[in-house]
């Protein structure tokens, strides 16, 4: 498993594949099948492929196997749920069902493009209905929905030690003493993640002028939490669950009355249009049935804290071997 940014699919499919024709045929027979491949098969609009082929020779005799897909390249981003859930995917889909994996880290936006635009196979990050309504709505027919992996909810969150008769909704961030008290400002994550996207609309739909939205990252969420849990100020950050902060953390969400933050969400995996045709079907049936306990997941995000999450990952799935089982085969052993 490697990770980076997206290094041209296209041609990198395109070299794979015809190193594979190359090790197939020789002499004369070799050329043609190349040159008709690259006609075929190469960078442009599919309608001048269609139009390429039957001039150059028999598409069926040049076609390569599903299986010949040896490189599935997930996105993902650095939130602790999705790191664990993406690794148990990957680690899988290498070890079970024989395939490369590429994890590429990208912005969720970018991820929603890029599964759309065929540069990303999967993504196993997708935050419905609610959360990433706005992507989703921009990309829904050109992706394909293998149905959810876990549930999980937004929201912002306090320590459980701020007295609830003083702060307990969203609401009471509008009085000034309890601005005060927080420092003015509402700990954020990512830019341009659903989570600070509602963020952004909680603070208009509240009326919360005197307070800021800060933007930083996950871990710069979870390290100015637990400076103030430490000494023991008050903080408001944005949260979610699954997060292994609620394990190590006594922690609540504050109400929001308005609904502006959502409910329950589930999260999805997607893949690109053609997925199903480029894989083996084992790769989609696994994709489709895998799905996580909260309270699996939880100990998992809380371990996963101590010890290099790979090395997690993989002593869970050796520790559950009917549960990999079924993911795998669809098979449902008795305990």
């Amino acid at each position: 498993m490697s990770g980076g940014t997206p290094s041209g699919p296209v041609a990198g499919l395109l070299l794979r594949r015809v190193g594979l024709v190359l090790g197939l045929a020789l002499g004369l027979a070799a050329g043609v099948a190349l040159v008709a491949y690259i006609y075929v098969y190469g960078p442009g609009p599919a309608e001048e492929r269609e139009r390429a082929a039957p001039d150059v020779m028999d598409e069926e005799a040049i076609r390569l196997p599903a299986a010949a897909e040896e490189v599935i390249r997930i996105g993902w981003t650095a939130w602790a749920d999705a790191e664990v859930a993406t690794q148990i995917a990957a680690q899988l889909l290498e070890r079970e069902l024989g395939l490369d994996v590429e994890l590429v880290m990208a912005d969720i936006g970018v991820q929603y493009q890029a599964v759309a635009a065929g540069d990303l196979d999967a993504m196993l990050m997708a935050w419905l209905p609610m959360t990433h309504a706005e992507y989703w709505g921009r990309v829904r027919d050109r992706v394909v929905n293998l149905g959810p992996i876990y549930s999980g909810r937004l929201g912002w969150v306090v320590p459980d030690f701020i007295p609830p008769e003083e702060l307990s909704s969203i609401e009471d961030l509008r009085r000034p003493e309890i601005g005060r008290n927080i420092g003015s400002q509402i700990q954020g994550i990512d830019p341009g993640s659903g989570l600070m996207q509602a963020s952004e609309q909680a603070m208009r739909a509240y009326e919360l002028d005197r307070l800021e939205l800060v933007a930083a990252s996950g871990a710069a969420m979870t390290a100015v939490l637990d400076r103030a849990v430490r000494r023991g100020e008050w903080v408001v950050v944005t949260g979610w669950e699954p997060h292994w902060k609620f394990a190590r953390y006594d922690l609540r969400f504050l109400d929001d009355p308005q609904g502006v933050l959502g409910g329950r969400e589930r999260i999805h995996v997607l893949v690109r249009q053609g997925f199903e045709d480029d894989f083996p079907p084992e790769v989609t049936d696994f994709l489709a049935r895998l799905h996580l306990t909260q309270e699996d997941l939880a100990e998992l995000l809380l371990e996963s804290q101590e010890r290099p999450v790979e090395a997690v990952v993989a002593d869970y799935l050796e520790a559950h071997p009917r549960r990999v089982r079924y993911w795998l085969t669809g098979v449902l052993e008795e305990e």
